[in-house]
């Protein structure tokens, strides 16, 4: 410390003796020197060959003084003037660009003169500046740990007391309790506690002597308490490299190795980075400076697992904790009416070969089995993500007017830079006919459940339920033809893209707000699309989930209107989002249904329930309800 005020010393006197620099920066300068204790101040000073990089040392030293990043505060540089023997900035300066929420956006910078060949930078905030970072860190982590308590699903609450445990590593004050206890040790608690819980074994083991690099394909269960864990992020080393970003849906995943090892590692991402670096970078930043949980590293035994030969779709279904566990959930929440199982010839045929046809040694032509505008649905599938199949189909059939609609074909989608995802293909046949009239991704088994939990007619259950597995596939997919045909010309649509932290919620009486964390827009029909195009176009892929459902009908003259509000899970590999989606769907013409209303907000509101929604929708088709 001596040392650094000496060189703060020699830098501000030779700074004072060029005559470059104002009187205000002299006076603040003198100011920052003589408050050796840092009691009006709190400042730190960096060098450097560059200005850029004397202005990020100043800023790494600064993080040393408690929270604040160092990766993303490289974005900043490119904008800092370094033209002139010496410039000086008195404006504020963020400490990284639109990210508030790292909690220096208040530290100004002083270029000083050059010592020893070297650039000078001097960081600094006001004390009462640097105390208030304390008090909005002390409201983040409380605000993550009142809603780990109140979380739908196990992810969700494995990530908010994750976040608030690496948060806690960059809080220097100990006044955060819970129970009375100090948070830090009780969040360890915690998230170990979660991590504990999860369960993994292995289903299936197939290899597929055809592929030279990777010929081990391996099917977990991903378990917690016994049930399927719906969604988490996981990494594991191939015997070439470590595979990272794979993701489970409804307790299932498949990964490829080039060798079967007798044991292997997966290691469960609990800090859920892609998340966080939208809504909290902080703890990207943080998470490197925190102790790993031990408990996050499963390992899974091979033994007693004979690899079989590529996916035979005539032998035994494949049974895991999971299959069983749906299974339990799907006959619990409503009766659906299955296809008789001597009925079920013509079909199984028709999903046998659509299954067989991943093999590559497969030479069936299943294309006759689909109808021009289902093969071209099919085909935008196959052609998304290299996909393969991620274990044998249990195939279910439940009827749905001239339908059968046919459960599930799981596959794995790949993409570059790791990114991996396992989907379930449903496919419905025309009972007469015989032929897929159309294909979608399955929806999570969580929604589905709550929908088909809901004392509607069958009917209006599965309509529902195939209209928004078409939806969620559109935007997977980026099919924005079919989005256009879906949106009313007349929707009510509202945007939300995450900036920065806050807790506010969106009125409708602007057509923009900016919330701190959140920008909310009105975009008629025509806007949003094109502004979904563009983004569209700027994407390898995008991967939508549905969780933590709830759905409203409308009766007598709204009988045919449904309003539908989700927890939406947003993945791409340049953005991603974790929100509620609350759409108001007419399907009174249920050929061609239409989306009246669709908003999008950070987190619930008390203006936007699914039931409120009905009442805010078309009372007469082409006009908004007043109420």
């Amino acid at each position: 410390m001596k040392k650094l005020l000496t060189l703060v010393a020699f830098v501000l006197c030779a700074t004072f003796a060029t005559g470059q620099n104002t009187t205000e920066e002299i006076r603040l300068a003198r100011a920052i020197q003589d408050d050796i204790q840092m009691e009006q101040y709190v400042w730190a000073i960096g060098t450097g060959v560059t200005k850029e990089e004397a202005d990020k040392n100043a800023i790494n030293s600064l993080s040393q003084l408690g929270m604040t990043q160092t990766t993303i505060i490289d974005n900043e540089f490119s904008n800092v003037n370094t033209g002139g023997d010496v410039k000086s900035s008195m404006s504020t300066k963020s400490a990284s660009v639109g990210i508030s929420n790292l909690s220096l956006e208040k530290a100004r910078v002083i270029y000083l003169a050059p010592h020893a060949g070297m650039e000078v930078a001097l960081r600094f905030m006001t004390r009462e500046d640097w105390e208030k970072r304390h008090e909005e860190t002390k409201l983040k982590i409380e605000n993550y740990i009142d809603s780990a308590a109140f979380a739908f699903s196990t992810e969700d609450q494995l990530r908010y007391y994750s976040w608030a445990n690496i948060l806690m590593s960059g809080y220097t004050k100990g006044d955060i309790l819970i129970d009375g206890v100090n948070a830090g040790p009780v969040l360890q608690s915690k998230v170990r506690e979660i991590l504990n819980g999860i369960k993994i074994s292995i289903v299936a083991i197939e290899e597929d002597k055809q592929n030279k690099n990777y010929p081990y394909k391996i099917m977990l269960d991903f378990v917690y308490d016994g049930k399927p864990l719906p969604s988490i992020t996981y990494s594991y080393f191939d015997g070439s490299g470590t595979v990272s970003d794979e993701m489970v849906k409804d307790g299932r995943a498949m990964i490829q190795m080039k060798k079967l090892p007798e044991s292997f590692n997966i290691n469960i991402d609990y800090i859920m980075e892609d998340l966080a670096r939208q809504a909290e970078p902080a703890v990207v930043v943080l998470a490197p400076r925190t102790a790993p949980f031990k408990e996050a590293t499963k390992e899974v035994f091979t033994k007693g697992f004979r690899p079989k030969s590529e996916v035979d779709t005539n032998s035994e279904k494949v049974k895991s904790v999971v299959t069983n566990q749906l299974k339990r959930q799907q006959a619990d929440y409503a009766a659906i009416t299955e296809v008789k199982d001597d009925a079920q010839a013509p079909y199984r045929k028709i999903l046998s070969d659509i299954v067989a046809s991943f093999s590559s040694l497969s030479s069936i032509n299943i294309r006759p089995h689909f109808t021009d505008s289902a093969w071209r649905e099919y085909q935008m599938i196959v052609a998304e993500g290299k996909p393969t199949l991620a274990r044998t189909p249990n195939w279910t059939f439940a009827e749905l007017d001239s339908l059968v609609i046919c459960r599930e074909m799981p596959i794995k989608l790949n993409f570059k830079g790791n990114k991996k995802f396992v989907e379930d293909v449903v496919f419905r046949v025309n009972k007469n006919t015989k032929k897929i009239e159309s294909v979608a991704y399955k929806l999570s088994q969580n929604t589905e459940s709550q929908i088909m939990a809901k004392e509607w007619k069958e009917r209006d259950r599965l309509t529902l339920i195939t209209f928004l597995e078409d939806y969620r596939t559109a935007y997977c997919l980026r099919d924005i033809n079919y989005i256009n045909k879906v949106f009313s010309n007349d929707a009510y649509i509202i945007v939300g893209k995450i900036l920065q932290q806050s807790k506010k919620k969106y009125n409708d009486n602007n057509n923009l707000e900016i919330d701190g964390k959140v920008v909310y827009t009105q975009y008629s029909k025509e806007e949003y699309l094109v502004n979904l195009k563009k983004s569209f176009m700027s994407k390898e892929f995008v991967n939508i989930r549905f969780d933590d459902c709830n759905v409203s009908k409308g009766y007598n003259a709204k009988e045919g209107i449904y309003a539908v509000q989700v927890r939406q899970l947003y993945y791409s590999n340049n953005y991603s989002d974790d929100g509620i989606l609350t759409l108001a769907i007419d399907m009174r013409n249920d050929v061609n249904p239409l989306v009246r209303v669709r908003v999008w907000q950070v987190e619930r509101d008390v203006n936007y329930t699914s039931e409120q929604m009905i009442e805010r929708t078309v009372s007469t088709e082409g006009s908004l309800s007043s109420n």
